[in-house]
């Protein structure tokens, strides 16, 4: 004799083929949400945690189109653009791995420009600087500094806060201190000085602070100058 389905069991299976219904319906608008939400997060995850390296990102030069999407941006090159000042919406891009301003006409840079705790190079070659900027020295995981074509008299005391500079660069500038710090850049590669009126006492000294380094210097001068 045939049973007939207990309610209970009338009950379980009805259950189970809701949720199985269910669980089909849901899956793709989860599976989309969770798509939407990578889009929308993607910019800041890759920029903080992305293994490419930074010098094969692209190099944004339209800065409107960069102030954008700046989260996005890791080099930025903003050659003769004419500035005076730096424009203070540079601080959004908070993920900049580079930063270039040749050739405009800036002669001194604002305290923030040492909140880029993830610039690796700067460059603000041929410009009209008269020293290195403090806040600069706020840059620890700066790699390049490139200071080329200003008029900067010296290098500062505490140049050794840039814990991993590999190099410098300091052609044609006026330079006449050369500070002993700068025997404490342990990964320092190279100096350029090129173009910097030095004496031959200043020459070996340079060469006695860092021994075996990559040196630029013109031939020395005939002049004396006062440390």
């Amino acid at each position: 004799m045939r049973k007939t389905p207990s309610a209970s069991w009338d009950k379980k299976e009805a259950m189970a083929c809701v949720n199985h219904n269910m669980n089909r319906l849901l899956a793709p608008s989860l599976g989309m949400a969770l798509t939407v939400l990578s889009m929308c997060l993607g910019p800041y995850h890759v920029s903080a945690q992305s293994s490419v390296p930074w010098d094969t990102a692209k190099v944004w030069t339209d800065y409107d189109a960069a102030l954008q999407r700046p989260e996005q941006v890791w080099r930025l090159h903003l050659t003769k653009r004419k500035w005076k000042d730096v424009d203070v919406r540079l601080r959004r891009f908070r993920q900049l791995r580079e930063i270039v301003l040749d050739k405009n006409k800036i002669d001194s840079l604002p305290p923030w420009i040492g909140e880029f705790e993830h610039l690796e190079r700067l460059s603000i070659r041929g410009n009209k600087l008269t020293n290195i900027p403090q806040g600069l020295l706020n840059l620890s995981n700066l790699r390049e500094l490139d200071l080329s074509d200003n008029d900067i008299e010296g290098i500062p005391e505490d140049i050794d806060a840039l814990v991993k500079l590999e190099r410098l660069l300091l052609w044609s500038n006026v330079i006449g201190h050369f500070p002993p710090s700068l025997s404490h850049l342990a990964f320092l590669e190279e100096l350029d000085l090129l173009n910097n009126e030095m004496s031959v006492d200043e020459q070996i000294w340079v060469r006695e602070l860092l021994p075996g380094r990559r040196l630029s210097f013109s031939p020395p001068c005939q002049c004396q100058f006062n440390d």
